[in-house]
């Protein structure tokens, strides 16, 4: 078949289009168990090698036998890539154990004239590169953020092959990413070779793909999923379209002309799989298969199923534990499935190759495996006295816990990660169960002994709880640490023999469940966060805690994290106190509070402004203008698929491995302030900064009115009320995979401000919107003055004080907590929470 060449222009002189292969993923086996050095590098002299194993031209394919290469064993192929806004290529992925990576892009590099190029490569993982078969540079760190790497092409004329190969170590993530910028060539450009033999054809759908878009992230029962042609088509594009479940089952199938404009029905959410659901647009099969035209385009959203959302408290304590374990047991492949189904008497359902898989990960010490090691023995602590709970089963935990890794000071090279917060009070956990259990046995990893093992985890578990009975979480409101910590002290408090460990147990949970309770709004956790996932922040539905609150007072919706909600729902000596209860489904009034929690520089002063209808929650001025991580650091919310937020986005990519990425943190870091129902969110980027540009949350399709009126944008979600404005112009994506989701800023220097309202106090939602347009507002980028619905000035610039009516409010050294339940000093001794109801003591004992 004929070649025939792609063409693109560079991208502020960075090369975006790249036929691109891999990662290939390699075990990693006889590390040894030595601490000294860095492993990654250790990994990379093992299976690092210093020759090129491309041989044959790449190609982006047309038949399927072609564009097909052979490392080893290692069968990759070739595929057409477009790096995003960053210009990086990301090639990052988590394993579950220890891996080598290994992958490659290639492109051509076309010159008018020959002529010396100076190259930028911005890498984070050992990296090499070839020029026309020649090796023209070589890179061996690894680097949490791009490295700068300089060196020079000497471009001859016509195209130049251009081929980067990358290595990494996955343990158990791994960051590999890089972009390549020509820096001071003149009339450059970039092709790729593609067998397929429509070169027109190819583009003009590839131009077309570009625009499509689901207008949701994620849809519940009530909606319906249309897929959308974006109207910057020039023409219509005859394409199969194939609708596939989580489990990869084709729903819905059509054929569409897909004029620019139009709509196509995919689906209703309730007749499908809970789970991710894929778009799958392509060509006619005849043109695909028959004629080699192989570009497609994939759209991914997350179907709730039949799952719906409880905004209000229901049914009794037991009747939601049921149903919990009813669900969970419903869903497969995780072993807080198989618990559920013994707990609900459901033995011989239980799924043998999904418990074999559970105890491999555990003997593996897979990545994660803490947590199935802490079902696996709570169940045996909770029901290994019944007579139905089978022998082979009690004999696998036993192994599993006799040889496993129980903390860094114990030999092994595994991908047990033991630095998250959350993570640690499982670790700990997991040791005083198995030192209980098999207090008498000789455990193999460690050398030691049961008995020994339970007294370091005792002392360990009192001090992880006294740490954050005293100043909270570090990890400040992370749903992840909220569930993976709830569910350890629920066996805690069931399991440890010490009366010192379950008393503290319960006595703490109390507090977290009080701190979950205050920072909720219709049963969603929307809490300002130190650390999150990308699905949780844009809905409630995907938050690691919902089915935690669920459980434990009745609002939320069980999602496939079931781990909390199994093990809180097997809990039998801890009831929750009716108070805190009380404070999460509080439906009238208003509730603003103010928090200080967390250590060092982890340490946050965080406000939530709550009513029935909205929520508004914010770090105040934490580390303004320096990196960011994954912190969330501003959100309102009016439901459970109402969350707004702005970030600094701090790449292009939506990988949970990047840290920031797109949505999840800020590549800089804002200057926040808010008061009560108003905030006010300051930007302050580098000039050269490579996104140059914050972007806020906006999920119009999912509120029940949007408007833009004078600069500002107006949401209304029941009787909530938002209104959203920048010091920039403030434009809605209306095309590709952020459509409807994204309101972008362009600029490095932006204030934005955010304002909540509701029925009950500004009428209805075209009342609200006239009151928002008669402020009194002055937004320039670093300095905001605006006077409030409520009656208050407000005065915040990126340096000086927050002035409210003039006078300045603090925004650091809150106390613990502070609001109308409680007033409690930091560090935390003791609290007492009140509402006209009821009264709550928590002693917790001396501090760390």
């Amino acid at each position: 078949m004929s070649l025939s060449y792609v063409e693109y222009q560079l991208g502020a002189g960075f090369v975006d289009n790249w036929l691109t292969a891999g990662p290939q993923t390699i075990p990693v086996e006889g590390m040894g168990k030595s601490k000294k050095g860095d492993i990654r590098s250790e990994i990379l002299k093992k299976y690092s090698g210093s020759k090129c194993e491309i041989t044959k031209m790449p190609v982006e394919r047309g038949p399927l036998t072609e564009g097909v290469f052979r490392v080893g064993s290692y069968e990759g192929s070739w595929s057409y890539t477009r790096c995003g806004s960053d210009h990086f290529l990301d090639y990052s992925l988590t394993m579950r154990a220890p891996h080598f990576l290994r992958a490659w892009a290639y492109t051509q590099v076309v010159s008018p004239v020959e002529q010396p190029v100076a190259c930028i490569l911005y890498t984070t993982v050992p990296t090499d590169v070839w020029l026309n078969g020649e090796h023209v540079s070589h890179w061996d760190q690894f680097s949490a953020k791009p490295a700068r790497v300089e060196f020079t092409c000497n471009l001859r004329t016509g195209g130049n092959e251009l081929l980067v190969r990358l290595e990494g170590a996955a343990l158990p993530q791994c960051v590999m990413v890089f972009a390549l910028r020509l820096e001071d060539g003149k009339g450059l450009s970039v092709q790729i070779p593609s067998l397929i033999p429509s070169i027109g054809r190819r583009n003009e759908l590839e131009a077309v793909y570009a625009g499509l878009y689901l207008d949701r992230d994620v849809y519940t029962a009530e909606d319906a999923v249309f897929l959308h042609w974006g109207t910057g088509a020039q023409k219509a594009a005859y394409n199969d379209v194939h609708f596939r479940d989580s489990s990869g089952f084709i729903q819905g199938q059509a054929e569409d002309v897909g004029k620019p404009g139009d709509v196509l029905f995919l689906g209703f959410p309730a007749s499908l799989m809970e789970g991710p659901c894929r778009a799958q647009v392509m060509p006619r099969a005849w043109e695909y298969y028959d004629s080699n035209i192989r570009i497609s385009k994939e759209l991914t959203a997350w179907m709730t199923g039949r799952n719906t959302f409880s905004s209000q408290p229901y049914a009794s304590p037991a009747e939601r534990r049921e149903e919990a374990l009813v669900y969970a047991a419903s869903r497969s492949g995780d072993v807080f499935a198989e618990i559920a189904r013994g707990a609900l008497g459901e033995w011989e359902k239980l799924d043998k190759k999904a418990l074999k898989q559970a105890f491999e990960a555990v003997k593996q010490r897979q990545a994660g495996s803490e947590m199935i090691l802490l079902g696996l023995l709570g169940w045996l602590g909770r029901f290994g006295s019944k007579r139905e709970f089978p022998q082979a089963i009690k004999k696998e935990i036993k192994a599993c816990a006799l040889d496993y890794r129980y903390w860094l000071d114990e030999p092994g090279f595994d991908g047990l990660d033991f630095m998250p917060e959350g993570s640690q009070i499982v670790f700990h956990t997991c040791e005083l169960l198995a030192g209980q259990l098999f207090a008498e046995e000789y455990f193999t990893c460690s050398g030691s002994f049961g008995r020994k093992h339970l007294q370091k985890a005792e002392q360990r578990v009192m001090a992880w709880m006294q740490q954050v009975c005293a100043t909270g979480f570090s990890t400040w409101d992370s749903d992840l640490t909220f569930a993976h910590s709830l569910s350890a002290l629920s066996y805690l408090v069931d399991l440890a023999r010490s009366e010192q460990v379950w008393d503290l147990a319960s006595v703490l949970l109390d507090k977290l469940f009080f701190s979950m309770a205050l920072n909720s709004c219709q049963g969603v956790f929307g809490s300002v966060r130190q650390d999150s996932s990308s699905g949780a922040l844009k809905s409630g539905m995907l938050e690691a805690t919902s089915g935690i609150s669920r459980v434990m007072w009745g609002m939320g919706v069980f999602n496939p994290q079931i781990s909390g909600a199994v093990s809180l729902a097997l809990m039998r000596k801890y009831k929750l106190p009716p108070l805190i209860a009380e404070i999460a489904a509080t439906l009238e009034g208003e509730v603003w509070s103010r928090q200080r929690q967390g250590r060092d520089e982890r340490q946050v002063n965080q406000v939530t402004y709550r009513t029935p209808d909205g929520m508004l929650c914010s770090a105040q001025a934490y580390r303004p203008g320096e990196a960011g991580a994954g912190e969330q650091i501003w959100q309102a919310t009016l439901g459970p698929t109402c969350n707004v937020f702005v970030n600094h986005p701090g790449c292009s990519s939506e990988k949970e491995e990047r840290q920031p990425n797109y949505w999840r943190g800020n590549g800089v870091l804002p200057r926040v302030a808010q008061w009560k129902d108003a905030l006010i969110a300051l930007y302050h980027l580098p000039e050269d900064d490579r996104m140059g540009f914050t972007h806020a949350y906006f999920p119009a399709r999912n509120f029940d009115e949007v408007t833009f009126q004078e600069g500002w944008i107006f949401g209304r979600k029941g009787d909530g009320y938002l209104a959203l404005r920048a010091s920039g112009k403030m434009a809605l994506v209306k095309e590709g995979v952020t459509a409807y989701r994204e309101i972008v800023v362009q600029g490095t220097a932006c204030a934005w401000v955010c304002l909540l309202g509701r029925a009950a106090q500004d009428g209805d939602f075209g009342t609200f919107q006239a009151k928002v347009l008669q402020l009194p507002v002055k937004i320039d980028p670093l300095q905001v003055a605006l006077s409030t619905l409520r009656g208050d000035t407000l005065y915040f610039g990126w340096e000086g004080d927050f002035l409210v009516n003039d006078e300045s409010q603090p925004l650091t050294n809150f106390p613990h907590f502070d609001n109308k339940f409680t007033t409690t000093e930091f560090p935390c001794k003791q609290m007492e929470i009140r509402t006209e109801n009821y009264v709550l003591r928590l002693e917790f004992g001396k501090l760390p």
